[in-house]
């Protein structure tokens, strides 16, 4: 790492320690350690984002979202209609890659028990069985025949859906004080820890309103949001017996969220989904400008709710909490 470079780096990191810092002063030192942060892909990603906030077409973020993407369009084209997919013919390129990406989300102790192979294994055949012509966008067998073990297995892979977060606050905050420790920065751990909450809260400001080119028909984003962005406000519950009964909600922690568009029958379906977890509770985390109440619906005036408001521009206010732009 260059003098100079590092002089900036330790002025920022010193400025994040004292715990008087804004997403700015996140931006800089990420961006400052962007280039040194080799074996660290979860600092990288986001580092990344912070030094070039342009639609992205790479990265774990831009997987998470293909992965699923590629999930959902699976669904719709084949398992939805009950289209069989016979692969001894020709078929979209999009599944062998969704192959690969199914593959990563299973347990290695869970593929060996049931077919006697590794996920990295795994993924290898697939390669090795299937051929692929990127200008006709189709993949096919290399040779005639599968062996059952492997047929077994690909059936396997195209038979779930699942979703789970590329990163989350602990890990990134692991990875930020490891490339650190690499650069030789001086710093003190446990002050950095104990601001680990707002250094989130800033990576979640810098990724809001992130897109992803993973989709033709349009671009996937991320957005701030949380686990319950909803939950009723006010109101009685009862048991079977008709007894009032205490029913605390709670809108959860910070989430990023990732949104893929499809296609489906010439309208957009969006799927949503966690790509960062935290351990933020939205209540302590969000400004009071954010919530707001109202009417379940027209149906039902009289049951309130609680939502949060994430569309707005949002910036880190006085409070070191998530608020609108231009209301602190």
């Amino acid at each position: 790492m260059k003098t100079l470079e590092r002089a900036k780096a330790q002025k920022s990191l010193s400025k994040i320690e004292s715990g008087d810092f804004d997403e700015n002063d996140v931006d800089n030192i990420f961006t400052r350690l962007r280039a040194y942060c080799r074996g660290h892909k979860i600092f990288h990603e986001v580092s990344h984002f912070v030094a070039h906030n342009d639609e992205r077409d790479r990265g774990l973020t831009f997987e998470s979202l293909e992965s699923v993407y590629l999930n959902v369009k699976f669904f719709l084209e084949y398992a939805s209609p009950k289209k069989p997919l016979d692969i001894r013919k020709p078929f979209p390129l999009y599944i062998k890659k969704l192959l690969s990406f199914q593959a990563d989300k299973c347990a290695d102790v869970e593929l060996k028990k049931k077919f006697n192979v590794s996920r990295d294994r795994l993924k290898k055949r697939i390669d090795s069985i299937f051929a692929e012509d990127k200008k006709k966008q189709v993949a096919y067998l290399r040779k005639p025949k599968v062996s059952e073990d492997n047929f077994k297995a690909i059936q396997h892979l195209l038979g779930f859906i699942s979703t789970r977060p590329a990163f989350s606050q602990e890990q990134l905050i692991s990875e930020f004080i490891a490339v650190l420790e690499a650069n030789k920065l001086q710093f003190n751990e446990e002050a950095l820890r104990k601001h680990s909450g707002r250094i989130t809260a800033c990576v979640l400001l810098l990724i809001n309103d992130a897109e992803f080119k993973v989709s033709p028909h349009k671009s996937g984003y991320c957005k701030v949001s949380c686990e319950q962005p909803s939950v009723s406000y006010k109101q009685t519950f009862v048991d079977k017996d008709g007894n009032p009964v205490e029913r605390e909600e709670s809108h959860g922690n910070l989430l990023l969220t990732g949104h893929v568009i499809l296609d489906k029958d010439g309208k957009d379906l969006t799927i949503a989904f966690a790509i960062m977890d935290t351990e933020l509770p939205a209540e302590d985390w969000c400004d009071e400008s954010m919530f707001y109440i109202e009417p379940l619906s027209e149906k039902a005036p009289s049951f309130l709710q609680k939502k949060i408001n994430f569309e707005p521009s949002l910036c880190l206010n006085s409070e070191g909490k998530l608020g609108i732009l231009g209301t602190d």
